[in-house]
């Protein structure tokens, strides 16, 4: 089976100390909601960063779209054009205000997205912090926003860590149903990781990882 992502025989080593972070992982994922559920330090964050271009495997491959991403010539536009990042650190551009740093993707891509900026601000409760700063911002509010800026260019497939790790449970509850809707609107995969075993009701696909191996569970 081709899928849209998938990796082969994918493993992870940190020196010093020989750690293996990720073993053997064998995936295809196919268009729709992929949700990996784990304890910290199984290795989850590691593989998704392997997934999504960010970490090159000690071993294994990983194809997009049937072309190994990690001999793709230009990496950094794959990941601009087709892949959004929702990391557990915020990453916000401190210089700049919320409007700018939720369009950034857009406007290096070239990209008119004020219909697709207006939806996502209005769906996320941030239109009124367009002209604040990211220091002026709750953790909750900071989140939300590279939610967005993840999300602005409707990319094919959207990495997610921990995405609602910092946010109330009503946050959580219409963060969680935006990436659903994502996948279910535009035809996106998200492949998402989170040790909050209430988010497994949104997946179509679930897994397990514990001590860097991966296991399919539906």
């Amino acid at each position: 089976m081709e899928g849209i992502l998938r990796c082969e025989h994918v493993s992870k080593t940190f020196m010093p100390g020989n750690v293996q972070a990720v073993k053997e992982a064998n995936l295809v994922f196919e268009p729709g909601a992929h949700i990996i559920m784990g304890k910290s330090g199984s290795g989850k964050s590691t593989l998704l960063h392997i997934l999504g271009g960010l970490e090159k495997p000690t071993q294994g491959k990983v194809y997009y779209e049937g072309d190994e991403i990690y001999t793709e010539a230009d990496m950094e536009k794959l990941r601009q054009r087709d892949f959004g990042f929702i990391f557990q650190a915020y990453n916000l551009i401190p210089e700049i205000n919320v409007r700018d740093n939720i369009l950034m993707p857009a406007y290096i891509a070239g990209e008119k997205r004020e219909e697709r900026f207006r939806e996502l601000v209005e769906a996320l409760g941030i239109e009124r912090k367009l002209k604040q700063m990211p220091e002026t911002l709750s953790g909750g509010e900071q989140q939300r926003v590279a939610i967005a800026r993840a999300l602005i260019n409707s990319p094919r497939i959207i990495f997610a860590d921990e995405p609602t790790g910092n946010l109330d449970e009503e946050n959580k509850e219409s963060v969680m149903q935006m990436l659903a809707e994502s996948c279910q609107k535009y035809g996106a995969t998200l492949i998402m990781v989170t040790h909050d075993s209430d988010q497994l009701r949104y997946a179509e696909h679930s897994y397990f990882m514990k001590d860097g191996v991966i296991q399919k569970e539906g």
